[in-house]
């Protein structure tokens, strides 16, 4: 009777396994760099001081109304899935605007607890029997 053995010994699985946790890392780093890299070269383009988003309403399914500053013009546009079109200009007094707060920052958690509170106190919580 001939006993043939197959698979191979635990310190052969322990090495490759050690290979791959090695190679697993030196990818990770290498696209860590090669994305820093990306971002500085000039491929990447940059925004534009000119152009702005300002403010965004749903309307529906790929259906939004945005108003864009272009310069120091503001124009409303509506933009659909296969189109954009334009539908006003708007005046830069007509507009409300949040202050920017730029040196604030908040911690999650704050945000999370100021989020479950409008939760649990907006009312639509089911009535007690």
């Amino acid at each position: 009777m001939i006993v043939v053995l197959v698979g191979q010994s635990a310190l052969a699985s322990f090495f490759k396994l050690c290979m791959l946790l090695i190679a697993f890392i030196l990818i990770l780093v290498a696209s860590y760099y090669v994305t820093k890299w990306y971002a500085k070269s000039g491929f990447v383009r940059r925004q534009n001081h000119n152009m702005e988003i300002v403010d965004t309403l749903p309307m529906g399914p790929n259906r939004q109304i945005c108003i864009v500053r272009i310069g120091q013009k503001y124009i409303a546009v509506s933009v659909c899935k296969d189109q954009i079109r334009f539908l006003a200009e708007v005046s830069g007094d007509e507009l409300e605007f949040e202050p920017k707060t730029e040196g604030e920052t908040r911690s999650f958690q704050e945000i999370f607890k100021e989020m479950a509170g409008h939760r649990f106190t907006s009312g639509d919580h089911k009535k007690e029997k």
